[in-house]
């Protein structure tokens, strides 16, 4: 079955526990399928490349994607994996932006996405829309708190853990190489750290 963007930001809303607070309308999902374009990206193509303007609003329906920047060693450092039914930025403006990420496809990839004119008028039209970007920036600011948090307090091996306990997901798609700069360690000391626990 074939599945409409706003079908599945219908199923995301439920899976956030969202839908109880944000509820599409009829002509707002209609305007949802009428405006966001279906597009494949293939496994280890680059969706978005650092310095770049960004143009789009992504919605991730299959697939995982990595979000990267390179450290003054030109090493690739991972901040983030999105997984199937995410939005993977919120973050547009009026004004010109430029990624300050790399997002690079781990799997073959189905992504629908939505020009930035048109998101804006979205927000101009939709209330509920303006909920839905609320939520998932709560959410993202938050995760980043969170994560920001671990960095400055835990170990190595205590973040380790932490990813098992809160992403495990991680675990069964990622490579270790980039599980390792996640968490902001090399590879071989991660390999060490499995072996302990």
């Amino acid at each position: 079955m074939v599945q409409t963007i706003a079908t599945l930001i219908d199923e995301t809303l439920m899976v956030m526990g969202a839908h109880l607070h944000v509820r599409m309308t009829d002509e707002e999902k209609a305007y949802l399928d009428a405006h966001f374009e279906l597009i494949h990206i293939k496994k280890g193509e680059h969706l978005v490349t650092r310095g770049e303007e960004v143009c789009y609003l992504y919605y991730l329906e299959s697939g995982i994607v990595r979000l990267w920047f390179p450290d003054k060693e030109n090493r690739e450092i991972s901040a983030r994996f999105i997984q199937a039914k995410e939005f993977i930025n919120f973050f547009l403006s009026h004004e010109e932006h430029h990624a300050h990420y790399n997002i690079k496809a781990l799997e073959p990839c189905k992504i629908w996405r939505l020009p930035k004119k048109d998101l804006h008028q979205l927000y101009e039209l939709s209330i509920n829309f303006n909920k839905l970007a609320r939520i998932h920036l709560v959410r993202s600011i938050n995760r980043k708190i969170i994560r920001e948090e671990e960095f400055y307090t835990l170990n190595a091996e205590a973040r380790y853990k932490a990813l098992l306990a809160n992403e495990k997901w991680l675990l069964r798609s990622i490579p270790l190489k980039d599980i390792a700069s996640y968490i902001g360690i090399t590879p071989q000391a991660l390999s060490n750290i499995r072996k302990r626990i």
